[in-house]
């Protein structure tokens, strides 16, 4: 399968943030003031984002100097996707709130979300608490994580970039690589393993 190509642009409202097709969020770099009368430069990063209680991944931005939460796949919507129409509100395609890639979303009406979450929809939950193997790909450390969230917070990788990987459409997220914990997952494993030279199997639990 060909690896999609992470394109970041400026937010087209909140100045001083940019958005990518991955469903990632970071700040741009920008000159502060440091100490005395001088200058620096601080540079940009990823922010890291959360859980709202609705299951859908939030983070927290600085507009004109205050601090505010937002809905990730909104800004990426916002930047990314035409709304001639002003639809006000965002569909996930695959009816997983995480999956905050470009490819994922599109504006709709609050029925035809409500009507497809009916059809297509599945638990927030069962998302949110699915358990995963991750490989780190440099080491190839084996490491068992309760939930994809919990596998985000501790390895620094996006929740939408882990499902993407799971679902094969991206070969790693931040050096590791990703596979729900199922009835077949440790073949899974061992297979991957042995692609990239690993020998043997030893898995460690996540926090």
């Amino acid at each position: 399968m060909e690896t999609q190509v992470e394109i970041w642009k400026s937010h087209p409202e909140y100045t001083g943030i940019e958005v990518s097709t991955f469903g990632r969020v970071r700040t741009q770099d920008r000159m502060v003031s440091g100490k005395g009368n001088g200058t620096r430069l601080a540079k940009g990063r990823v922010l890291k984002q959360s859980y709202n209680s609705s299951g859908y991944l939030q983070v927290g931005v600085s507009i004109d100097g205050k601090r505010v939460t937002k809905l990730v796949h909104r800004l990426i919507a916002q930047a990314f996707i035409p709304n001639p129409e002003e639809l006000p509100q965002i569909n996930h395609k695959d009816s997983d709130p995480t999956n905050n890639n470009v490819s994922n979303l599109e504006w709709c009406t609050p029925k035809y979300n409500s009507q497809y979450r009916e059809k297509y929809g599945v638990p927030r939950t069962e998302v949110a608490g699915k358990p995963v193997f991750a490989i780190n790909l440099s080491t190839l450390e084996v490491t068992h994580f309760q939930s994809q969230s919990e596998a985000g917070q501790a390895l620094g990788a996006n929740t939408g970039s882990i499902n993407m990987v799971i679902k094969g459409s991206r070969n790693q997220a931040s050096g590791f690589w990703f596979v729900n914990d199922d009835g077949h997952a440790v073949d899974a494993v061992k297979s991957k393993l042995h692609d990239i030279g690993g020998i043997g199997l030893k898995i460690k639990q996540g926090r």
